[in-house]
């Protein structure tokens, strides 16, 4: 499985995960709490890529991870502005957006298990009503660094499309990607079977 962590000497990369974990999820709560406004939207904006230059992120990173952003966000304007004013569905779209960066920004400063065993630290005391946190921290492991196993199952089918120099319609990589996303998730779940993880 391929991890989203890339190694760095930032301070953000040597900051507890804790401590990266809260402030990411205070900033999501101010982000939700703060009324809407182009100065929010702006700041929305602003805000991961200040977070993605603290980590030594470059842009290139910043604008790939935009990218694949995409559909999400043509979907999320899309939808609101059915239903919603101009200006809300832009900061709601902006507010996810942050989020969801600076979800990235953690996850490529934060090594998997770092993030596990926080969380396995906080559900310790959850053991007493049948809660696992061995088994929650191995969902956790493996929805994280699944991540990556797809994006790079999408690259390598769209570089296999473009080597053979056939034009095809935009979304007809969606089908092998699902294939071998399935086959990928059949591996996985032989695998832990196969170490008795699956009970």
């Amino acid at each position: 499985m391929i991890s989203l962590y890339l190694p760095g000497t930032s301070p953000i990369h040597c900051a507890p995960a804790w401590l990266k974990l809260l402030v990411l999820a205070l900033g999501a709560i101010v982000l939700s709490l703060l009324p809407n406004s182009w100065g929010l939207a702006a700041a929305a904006f602003l805000l991961p890529a200040l977070a993605y230059a603290a980590a030594g992120l470059s842009a290139r990173i910043m604008a790939r991870d935009l990218r694949a952003m995409l559909v999400l966000v043509i979907f999320l304007v899309g939808t609101q502005l059915i239903f919603s004013p101009p200006l809300a569905a832009v900061c709601n779209t902006a507010r996810v957006l942050a989020v969801v960066l600076l979800a990235q920004v953690l996850t490529r400063t934060t090594r998997v298990q770092e993030m596990v065993e926080v969380a396995q630290t906080c559900l310790r005391p959850l053991r007493r009503v049948g809660v696992s946190p061995t088994a929650v921290g191995l969902a956790m492991a493996l929805a994280i660094t699944s991540i990556g196993q797809v994006a790079g199952i999408v690259t390598q089918v769209r570089q296999a499309q473009r080597s053979r120099g056939v034009r095809l319609a935009p979304w007809a990589w969606v089908m092998p990607v699902l294939v071998l996303t399935l086959r990928h998730a059949d591996d996985v779940g032989d695998a832990l079977q196969a170490r008795g993880a699956a009970d």
